[in-house]
């Protein structure tokens, strides 16, 4: 009992006992000097620092020799940009052109595997194959449009008559005229013309291009939507780069897809079984522009639009004046996208 008593007394002055266990001596007073711990001890961990209101937090530095972000804007799957497939038209000759789809067409048909999709491009082939190109003819409406808005004086009740002729376009005009910028809805279609503008009232006529009858695919009008939609932003962007409130530079933008309306237009034949989509796509990037050309040139529009066309997916290729035009709707086409 007393020898107990004083090996507690000996731990209590800090001097440990030589007849106790090591590890429990170490535990208790710490590790006899000039022996090893046999408990590996865990550093202290540094206290955070302190940061006054409003400071920023300190930021570890980034090792040089981390890997640098990548920025990827295209990929092969459904999301690539369609930009980098679609091809231009081989040339602005509508007779060349003529003669490049027919070739193209005919290599497609003999490389399909499905009929299905055979038949839809021999139906292109034979579109192509008349005499007289049977293409859409340019809207009645948005010419008569073009015409009265290139006069030195413009009639509002004149072209107000115009424009209640078309009711998409009536209500365009009315959907514009009665935006949150105006306090009160406009008293009469001629009011609404006046406050909508000559200029937006001219891009509205243009667009009349795209919802023709004749573009409107069942069965592929998701699609046929989409190629509008593309087609009107195209329009306005391009128009805002090139400086221009109306003219050839926003047509260019409009139809710069037109030929891939003409494309779902054929392959939407009830009386046929539905070609694949790989099938459309394809034909769509291989010959869509080349298509476009020939519908341009048969509504007999300026040059610059053929130009922005044909040329769009590649500006290199376009003869030197129209290389701006080209530029400007590529460019407006991928801030579409």
């Amino acid at each position: 009992m007393f020898r107990w008593l004083v090996q507690m007394l000996r731990l209590v002055w800090g001097e440990p006992s030589a007849g106790l266990e090591e590890p429990y001596a170490a535990r208790v007073s710490g590790p006899v000097p000039g022996s090893a711990p046999t408990l590996d001890a865990e550093p202290t961990p540094k206290p955070p620092p302190k940061v006054r209101s409003g400071q920023a937090l300190p930021v570890d530095p980034t090792p040089s020799e981390s890997a640098q972000p990548r920025i990827v804007l295209a990929g092969n799957g459904q999301n690539r940009a369609p930009w980098k497939v679609v091809q231009p038209a081989p040339s602005l000759d509508p007779l060349v052109v003529q003669k490049f789809l027919k070739e193209r067409l005919k290599a497609l048909a003999e490389d399909t595997k499905h009929a299905a999709d055979a038949k839809f491009v021999e139906r292109l082939l034979v579109q192509l194959g008349r005499d007289q190109l049977d293409l859409p003819p340019f809207p009645d409406i948005a010419q008569e449009l073009d015409e009265l808005l290139k006069q030195t004086t413009t009639d509002i009740l004149q072209i107000a008559r115009v424009v209640e002729r078309d009711p998409g376009m009536v209500r365009r005009v009315w959907t514009h005229a009665r935006s949150a910028m105006y306090a009160s809805a406009p008293r009469s279609l001629h009011h609404a013309v006046a406050r909508v503008g000559l200029d937006a009232l001219w891009r509205i006529g243009m667009s009349v291009c795209l919802n023709d009858t004749v573009f409107r695919v069942e069965g592929m009008q998701t699609a046929a939507e989409s190629v509008r939609h593309h087609g009107i932003a195209t329009a306005e962007i391009a128009a805002m780069l090139g400086g221009e409130r109306r003219g050839s530079l926003y047509l260019a933008g409009l139809l710069h897809g037109i030929g891939e309306l003409i494309i779902l237009q054929v392959a939407a034949n009830k009386r046929q079984r539905p070609p694949s989509h790989s099938i459309i796509r394809q034909v769509s990037d291989e010959v869509g522009s080349a298509m476009g050309v020939l519908v341009v040139h048969s509504w007999k529009l300026d040059e610059t639009v053929v130009v922005g066309v044909g040329n769009y997916a590649s500006p290199s290729d376009a003869p030197g004046p129209g290389q701006r035009t080209a530029r400007i709707v590529r460019a407006a086409s991928i801030a579409a996208h």
